[in-house]
């Protein structure tokens, strides 16, 4: 056991105690996410707690619906402050890791990973399709890479990953969703390899396999907005630019202020040659991104922009779009 273990109080009056106790600790925690960092990291051993005590019940046929809806929520709301917690326990998350030893579907145990790889995917989304910053996406992987070296079974995910993207957008269906599968093997919370699974089982006629990996995927997305966009994402890289246009238009239709859906749909216009159009949402993308302050989009887009401008072809009339 970690050094901050907490075992189940001598003082329990009935055996729903074992795990309304830790329970309303856990809450207390989260509602003041602040101080040093052995008070954030007990709150996972709390976690553990309320996980262990809840299994053993349902074991013996107690009634915990009403305990597992209140876990249910105080672990949405640790997912939501995720990043906070991250910064408040630092490198001593890993450490403390190494004692406990904890089985990933713990998943709270392994929140640094989860961070990390919502910052790669932000990256990649925000220069999706940018020419000129692919060297900056490049530079930011070595200092990645270099600097806060991520643990094995991150790095493992991440390899895993490539690969499958590399395999589907050459067409190997079958090759790239095993390359997912073994992604999220080592990684399971992380929506995008859901997605992906989804995208490849749909690819190849597998239905069934696609809607259950596309569940899979949305439930761990704290936005619809965010699962539609990846998917988008993922068709277009996949070439089924249909499936991809149909997902980016449901975005815009429910989310008319989303920079990122027009500045994903002008990339899906650039696959179809569809210069004009691209650049019109890029506008848009850039406008948008600007009334929201999320100046890395806006950059994103205006660069994008002058590339499209630069590859127009010799003649191309652009009414009502101003040159960047």
């Amino acid at each position: 056991m970690g050094k901050l273990f907490i075992s189940p109080s001598a003082a329990a009056q009935t055996p729903l105690d074992r795990v309304r106790q830790p329970l309303e600790q856990a809450e207390g925690l989260l509602s003041s996410l602040q101080g040093v960092e052995d008070g954030a990291l007990r709150l996972l051993h709390l976690l553990d707690q309320v996980d262990e005590a809840i299994g053993e019940l349902e074991s013996a046929g107690a009634d915990v619906r009403a305990e597992k809806a209140r876990f249910e929520s105080v672990q949405d709301r640790l997912r939501q402050r995720q990043a906070q917690f991250v910064r408040q326990v630092g490198r001593t998350l890993q450490e403390e890791r190494a004692v406990v030893q904890s089985d990933r579907l713990r998943w709270w145990w392994f929140l640094d990973e989860s961070v990390a790889l919502q910052r790669r995917e932000r990256i990649r989304r925000l220069l999706l399709g940018g020419l000129a910053l692919v060297f900056l996406c490049a530079a930011t992987w070595f200092l990645y890479e270099r600097y806060l070296a991520p643990p094995p079974d991150l790095r493992h995910a991440w390899q895993h990953s490539d690969v499958g993207e590399r395999l589907a957008k050459g067409g190997d269906w079958q090759g790239g969703l095993l390359e997912f599968e073994k992604a999220s093997a080592y990684v399971p919370n992380e929506a995008t390899f859901w997605v992906w699974q989804g995208v490849l089982h749909a690819k190849l006629d597998q239905k069934a396999e696609a809607e259950k990996a596309f569940d899979v995927a949305r439930a761990l997305y704290d936005e619809p907005l965010d699962f539609l966009l990846q998917r988008a994402v993922s068709y277009m890289a996949a070439g089924d630019l249909a499936a991809a246009n149909a997902d980016v238009e449901a975005a815009i239709s429910e989310h008319p202020h989303s920079g990122r859906s027009y500045y994903i749909r002008a990339n899906i216009a650039l696959e179809e040659n569809r210069y004009l159009a691209a650049l019109a949402d890029l506008d848009e993308a850039a406008r948008l991104a600007r009334e929201a302050g999320d100046s890395e989009l806006e950059a994103a887009a205006r660069v994008q922009k002058a590339l499209v401008f630069q590859f127009l072809p010799e003649g191309t009339a652009t009414p009502d779009l101003d040159k960047p």
